[in-house]
This record gives C-alpha cells, sequence and structure tokens, in this order.
C-alpha cells in the first residue's frame, strides 16, 4: 500500500506521446462510369460501377462501403429513399454515388466485386431485389 502511494504500482511506467495523424496528399478523383441495365430473365434492375485508379499506392486494393442517407452531412434533411455507395482507395479523393435505399439481391453472381491489378480498374455490380407485386 505504501509503494502504491509514492507511485509505484509494480508495473513501469512509460511516457506515451500520440504522433500526429499523417497528411496524405489526395489527388483528386478517380475516373469513372456508371451502367444501368436490367437482367434478361428476372428483370433486375442492375447497376455497375467501374473507377479506374491508374496511380493508386502500391499493394493496396479500393474498399466500397454502403452509407445510410443519416450517416451523409452533405444534403440536408436528409432522403431516406437513398443509400450512398463510397469508393476509397490511397491517395485518391473517396467518391460516393447515391443510389435507391432498396434491398440488394447477395446472391450467387448478384453482388460482384472485381480488382484488376493490370489495368488498375475497380468494378462493383449490384442488383436490386425485384419487388414481387410490381411485377406483371
Amino acid at each position: 500500500l505504501k509503494l502504491e502511494q509514492e507511485g509505484f504500482s509494480g508495473l513501469p511506467t512509460v511516457n506515451v506521446t500520440q504522433a500526429a495523424p499523417i497528411q496524405k496528399v489526395r489527388i483528386g478523383r478517380p475516373a469513372y462510369q456508371v451502367y444501368k441495365s436490367r437482367d434478361s430473365e428476372t428483370n433486375q434492375r442492375c447497376l455497375s460501377f467501374e473507377l479506374q485508379y491508374p496511380e493508386i499506392e502500391e499493394g493496396l486494393q479500393p474498399r466500397h462501403r454502403f452509407m445510410s442517407a443519416y450517416e451523409q452531412r452533405v444534403e440536408s434533411p436528409p432522403d431516406r429513399r437513398y443509400q450512398y455507395l463510397l469508393f476509397a482507395a490511397e491517395p485518391y479523393e473517396t467518391v460516393a454515388f447515391k443510389v435507391p435505399n432498396e434491398s440488394i439481391d447477395k446472391g450467387e453472381d448478384r453482388f460482384v466485386t472485381h480488382w484488376d491489378v493490370e489495368t488498375k480498374k475497380f468494378i462493383v455490380t449490384m442488383y436490386f431485389v425485384e419487388d414481387r407485386q410490381k411485377a406483371p
């Protein structure tokens, strides 16, 4: 007890200094193309995103994620009919696409990502679940 009062707890004390976050230079947005289509058999709507990252850092692969309308801070008030699909890769700026806030079909060959290392092209293809009541 006397040792603890003197500042000794039995473990060595270490002075920890926090390093400043590394500020990386962003080189702009990647080139992109968006394709809309429908599956000929199921009539499901499809969106395909092709992003080109010619100067991506060696050994990295682009990442994607979905963001709800309530997470974003660009549009106010948030519109719950939409969600955002974000793409990020160093040293490029993160880009976002506004897509309908509908269920995504995660079945086999219905949500596909592909990173081509040689051409440095990232492709995400997704199908929306079709509402059966809307079908003719």
